[in-house]
């Protein structure tokens, strides 16, 4: 028997006191949902995602749109770790972003949501089914559909004609009688009737117009790119992710004397990084630059996005397990030497390539 929901109870009570009209309390309700959820479950887990979508339901009840944006916005972040774009919980989501986007009349979010849902939704959720069909239509996408236009009212079938007897021609004038011998009378024919039976025409039926939707030229935002295309980009951009990561994990250290220190390149970066790719999890390797002088922070992420933090080792470690991976997204990795709280160097991204090949687990990719 299945366990239910560690959530559920929390989304069934919210959902009560939306009800009743209470959305301050059925947030703050779905809020310490959230918060737990997340320490306990982690960020991408499906149910913690669910209950994220709740709440910015209750935002948008209350009128607030910008708060449901930002909670949908960090619950779809926090899925494409994990689950992807094809997923139906991050569906759901996508399809609850388009509205929100649309209400605030940003179009270009509105569509690059709805895209989403437009692209993926009909393997997963059906070709007819309701958010695809209002994504489609939002798009001006919808599929090709047969109208057949019927009369308000069927004409009345026109009676058939009854036919008529023909009247008996008329009887021949007799001859004149002649003075020397009278004429022998005409003998007598009977007249015939002649009946015309009168068959119904054949039935015609005419094929009605068939009117087909124009689908749009243009695909969804990513659908064209290949993972190829996005892993160039980001490694070009590699440097300005590292930095951001760095910010956003390293820790102020202090003032040192009211100066703040700005991460800057220095020193050499980790070479030779390798991805050993067992599907749900992967083990990184690199070279140390450092000969044991210095820390590594590893950063990982979607190809084409923003590398975030997934971890810190000391010096003399040059390899990381990484767990709880989709095995069906592709993931890239770059490893930070940090030789200071300003001083670190980078190593180029390495990228699995699941969705181009079928790789043996344990294959390692550079």
């Amino acid at each position: 028997m299945s366990q239910p929901s560690p959530l559920h109870a929390s989304r069934q009570r919210a959902q009560a006191l939306a009800g009743s009209g209470d959305l301050a309390q059925a947030r703050a309700v779905l809020e310490h949902a959230v918060e737990l959820g997340r320490l306990n479950l982690g960020e991408d887990d499906p149910d913690v995602l669910l209950t994220a979508q709740q709440l910015a339901t209750v935002h948008q009840q209350a009128g607030d749109a910008p708060g449901a944006r930002r909670v949908l916005e960090e619950a779809y972040a926090a899925g494409q770790w994990r689950l992807g774009d094809t997923d139906p919980v991050m569906l759901g989501i996508s399809f609850d972003l388009g509205v929100v986007a649309e209400e605030m009349e940003n179009r270009h979010e509105a569509r690059r949501a709805f895209g989403r849902v437009a692209a993926h939704g009909p393997a997963v959720l059906g070709t007819d089914h309701w958010a695809v069909t209002r994504a489609r239509a939002y798009l001006g996408d919808e599929p090709p559909t047969v109208r057949i236009e019927l009369p308000s009212t069927p004409p009345a079938p026109a009676p058939l004609p009854v036919a008529q007897p023909t009247p008996p021609p008329a009887p021949a004038p007799l001859p004149v009688a002649q003075p020397t011998a009278p004429p022998a009378p005409a003998p007598h024919i009977p007249a015939q009737r002649v009946t015309y039976v009168e068959q119904p025409p054949p039935d015609v039926i005419s094929v009605p117009p068939i009117a087909t939707a124009v689908p749009a030229t243009g695909g969804s935002p990513a659908g064209g790119r290949s993972p190829a295309l996005f892993a160039a980009i980001a490694a070009g951009l590699g440097v300005v992710i590292a930095v951001a990561a760095l910010v956003v994990v390293l820790a102020r250290s202090g003032d040192d004397g009211g100066k703040s220190d700005v991460p800057t390149l220095s020193g050499p970066a980790p070479t030779d990084v390798r991805v050993r790719d067992y599907g749900a999890s992967v083990q990184l390797f690199w070279s140390d630059p450092a000969n044991g002088r210095t820390s590594f922070l590893i950063t990982g992420g979607r190809p084409g996005e923003q590398l975030k933090p997934m971890g810190q080792v000391g010096p003399t470690t040059t390899s990381f397990n990484l767990n709880g991976l989709n095995p069906d997204l592709d993931y890239c990795f770059a490893v930070v030497a940090v030789y200071s709280t300003s001083q670190f160097a980078t190593s180029p991204q390495s990228c699995t390539s699941r969705t181009r090949s079928d790789p043996s687990p344990g294959k390692s990719r550079k």
